[in-house]
């Protein structure tokens, strides 16, 4: 178990040090982000698909695009069931923020969604294709969750931190073309520990986060970085 105590006056101390010097260099270091090609006029969110395990490395990030969905949704011991309904959740809010009326109601995606027939042999960029063509957006932006674990203690001590890792990408509906992906992985430690997790302490407060605390502010720095594009 980490005490809050120490916790708490490690994290104070570290920040008050570093904050100054590793502010920008964190705020890039949390999200790996790449850069859009299209200007996105309407957009719509799929629900997030749980991914595999052995699909998690970078370098393998993009090929899920083109899997079957039975080859994806592997579950595993940190993925908890509905990961993906609630990184869905966070994701349409984030979108809201930055394209407001411009994304496509989630009931209305999840309607069109359900109608999409044989989905288990069909890839995300498939699905993606068709759906944003009923829906009549030029873009869709496919999730893919590959870890989701809730932190095993509370906001002040824990015996296990929250633990997310997650992949967004955009796909232009017109030619089924990447227009942007990013990713997330994240497990908290105190700032003692990890210097660049400054910002995260200074936005979130200094508190063990819950995993959608966690998956939030990572869905934060993710689209911030699509709509700075």
């Amino acid at each position: 178990m980490i005490p809050f105590k120490n916790f708490f006056w490690q994290t104070l101390t570290g920040a008050v040090l570093v904050f100054s010097f590793f502010m920008t260099v964190a705020g890039q270091a949390e999200a790996q982000t790449g850069q859009t090609t299209d200007r996105i006029e309407r957009i719509a969110l799929m629900p997030f698909l749980l991914g595999g395990s052995d699909a998690i490395k970078e370098h393998k990030l993009e090929k899920s695009l083109d899997c079957q969905l039975r080859g994806l949704c592997t579950l595993m011991d940190d993925l908890q069931s509905d990961a993906g309904q609630i990184l869905t959740d966070i994701f349409q809010q984030e979108l809201k923020k930055t394209y407001g009326d411009n994304v496509v109601p989630a009931a209305q995606v999840q309607a069109a969604y359900n109608g999409l027939t044989e989905k288990q042999n069909r890839t995300p960029r498939e699905l993606a294709i068709e759906l944003g063509r009923q829906l009549g957006v030029d873009h869709v932006m496919v999730g893919l969750v590959w870890r989701y674990k809730q932190r095993e203690g509370s906001s002040m001590s824990v015996q296990s931190p929250a633990s997310v890792a997650f992949s967004a990408f955009v796909v232009k509906v017109a030619d089924g073309k990447l227009a942007w992906k990013a990713n997330f992985d994240k497990t908290q430690s105190s700032l003692s520990e990890n210097l660049f997790d400054a910002p995260m302490f200074l936005k979130e407060g200094m508190k063990w986060l819950t995993a959608e605390e966690l998956a939030s502010y990572g869905a934060g720095k993710m689209l911030k970085g699509l709509a700075d594009q």
